[in-house]
């Protein structure tokens, strides 16, 4: 990887020259782990109390069993916390093609939702209000996000592995709530590693309107109402 990542990145720089601005210019800020409302009990405690978050708990929240599942099972954990679904219309979890729009198209062929993605690229003001209806029992939303510019680069940043992982290190969750007094998103990131963890919205905002290099788009919300 050391051999190859110094020329992909320079390859990248020159082609994708504006992307990379996009990414490392929020990506280059403090770690959300040092927030002092990252992790707090009292604020999850009102997440899970609401209606929402009591839905997530009641059908089971489950983590990808390996990495690259993340999108199956953001779809899993949305489906299990909708009472209609039947546990035998739930697909396995299954490695497969990572994008807004199959995750949409797929949640919504198993007949109970109505999906729209709101792109980074429709802005924060689009941005917010999809995350409002989060709190409303009648829609889930979904996370595809860059995790880098909310946990920073891993160190050490110039290493190829690291600063290739911040480009393109693409990820799906769930966003179980959204504490809109105190303006903090609640996630449940379906790596284990990480957990669930509350992160202010303008910062995971910046980690949505990141480009993907594979569509050529911003990642997005995919916010899907129930029927």
């Amino acid at each position: 990887m050391t051999i190859l990542g110094y020329p992909i990145l320079l390859v990248l720089t020159i082609l994708k020259h504006d992307f990379i601005v996009s990414i490392f210019s929020p990506a280059a800020h403090e770690s959300i782990k040092k927030h002092p409302k990252y992790k707090d009990a009292s604020l999850w405690g009102r997440v899970w109390s609401a209606p929402v978050g009591q839905l997530y708990l009641q059908g089971g929240l489950e983590y990808q069993l390996q990495e690259g599942y993340c999108m199956p099972t953001t779809l899993r954990n949305v489906l299990k916390s909708i009472k209609s679904v039947d546990a035998k219309d739930i697909p396995e979890a299954k490695r497969g093609p990572s994008v807004p729009e199959k995750y949409a198209a797929k949640i919504d062929a198993i007949g109970h939702t109505v999906s729209t993605v709101v792109f980074g690229s429709d802005g924060y003001i689009a941005f917010v209000e999809a995350l409002k209806l989060a709190n409303d029992p009648n829609y889930r939303v979904a996370l595809n996000f860059l995790r880098s510019p909310v946990f920073g680069i891993n160190r050490p940043s110039f290493a190829p592995h690291n600063l290739l992982m911040a480009l393109a290190g693409g990820h799906f969750s769930n966003i179980v709530g959204y504490l809109e007094d105190e303006d903090l998103v609640a996630v449940f990131d379906v790596n284990h590693t990480y957990g669930p963890y509350l992160v202010e919205s303008r910062r995971l905002f910046d980690a949505v309107n990141a480009h993907d290099f594979q569509s050529g788009k911003t990642r997005g919300l995919i916010v899907s109402q129930l029927h």
